[in-house]
């Protein structure tokens, strides 16, 4: 079972001893990590929610985006984003929740209750734009999709050989009559 696994089946405990020390210099980091996570978690859901919005076929006529050594699929490049907004959503929270522990004193400490409103507007942002499943391609075209030009050649090849013959003969029968009637 994987740690997302234990943590959202509430399984995973921590065990702290009691005569643990918190560094209360230590919460102004905390306090910019949330900060800072809650901001790209913003970000990170609109670029999703743009990307969503599009189709495969919009932007990529073989249902990949990139150039060489960076080629990924429009539907992998969906699910990273997904993927990723889950993963900050999930690190925003248990930073919140680590700002909230009785033992760093914080309770009252009018910056980590603004910081903790500002991760909830971001989270909500993701939950407003994303569903738990991901955003639903909608035709997208992937690779197997895509009819390329060597195959094409290759189907119209028989045909072709046909043409090709049809045409030797005709022009092989209009020199014979030429010749026959000279």
């Amino acid at each position: 079972m994987s740690i997302e696994e234990k943590t959202a089946a509430g399984s995973m405990r921590r065990s702290i001893p009691d005569d643990y020390s918190y560094n209360p210099k230590k919460l102004k980091h905390l306090k910019s990590i949330l900060h800072n996570v809650s901001v790209a978690l913003g970000t990170l859901s609109s670029a999703l929610n743009e990307f969503a919005k599009l189709k495969g076929p919009d932007i990529s006529p073989d249902g990949l985006l990139g150039g060489v050594g960076y080629i990924i699929p429009v539907a992998d490049i969906k699910q990273s984003l997904t993927t990723a907004v889950h993963s900050l959503s999930n690190v925003a929270d248990c930073i919140a929740d680590e700002l909230t522990n009785p033992r760093w004193n914080a309770h009252e400490d009018k910056e980590v209750k603004e910081l903790i409103k500002e991760k909830e507007k971001a989270v909500d942002k993701v939950e407003e734009h994303v569903s738990p499943e991901g955003p639903v391609p909608e035709d997208d075209v992937t690779p197997n999709d895509v009819v390329t030009v060597n195959e094409i050649e290759d189907m119209m090849a028989p045909k072709q050989a046909n043409v090709n013959d049809i045409l030797a003969k005709a022009v092989t029968a209009k020199l014979t009559r030429k010749q026959s009637k000279e």
